[in-house]
């Protein structure tokens, strides 16, 4: 049997990592880094995966990613994974599943304004005026 990697990072609740990896190899689970549930009306409306532009790539094939895109296929909502610029300037944006597809086909890079605009649409609202202003303004 293989054995069950060890705790990487150090940033997690570690305590239960350890504990959860002790479950042996057949008993998968993951602590995903950074995952969305996009939601309104608390209705869920996507699953959305960010990671930094400066993080290790991401692949659809990985285990964790099937996971989730089979959540999301099962909860009938699209599923992305989007990296973010530092600056917020670009996100790529990858469709990983049929409901995702539906908005994007393909992977594209969306200015932020964009992104908020597809975050709206899947929603089935317009993006307020205030929202995109708010974009532009510095904190």
């Amino acid at each position: 049997m293989p054995e069950v990697r060890q705790e990487r990072t150090g940033w997690r609740d570690e305590a239960l990592s350890r504990r959860h990896r002790r479950w042996g190899w057949d008993c998968p689970a993951v602590d995903l880094d950074f995952l969305f549930l996009e939601y309104d009306h608390g209705r869920a409306s996507a699953i959305v995966e960010y990671k930094n532009e400066h993080a290790a790539p991401q692949y659809a094939s990985h285990p964790t990613y099937q996971a989730m895109i089979d959540l999301g296929n099962r909860a009938g909502i699209p599923v992305l994974a989007c990296r973010y610029a530092d600056d917020f300037s670009q996100w790529k944006v990858t469709p990983l599943n049929h409901e995702a597809r539906k908005y994007i086909p393909n992977r594209v890079t969306l200015s932020e304004q964009e992104w908020v605009r597809l975050l709206y649409r899947i929603r089935g609202y317009e993006v307020p005026q205030a929202v995109l202003d708010a974009i532009y303004t510095e904190v």
